[in-house]
């Protein structure tokens, strides 16, 4: 991810680890899912599942 954002391409990255360019874009889309995902859960509230204890 970090290779394309510095303006690598598709295809200088395929050729480098050997796999399509296809492939490289399916790995870049996925990781920028996952990382949508984390951020959206972190940023979300709380949420209480239980009840809070009463001590009872």
């Amino acid at each position: 991810m970090r290779r394309r954002k510095d303006g690598a391409t598709l295809a200088a990255l395929a050729q480098e680890f050997n796999v399509s360019q296809t492939t490289i874009s399916q790995v870049l889309n996925k990781l920028e899912c996952n990382r949508r995902v984390i951020k959206r859960r972190l940023e979300a509230p709380l949420r209480r599942v239980t009840k809070p204890y009463d001590g009872e």
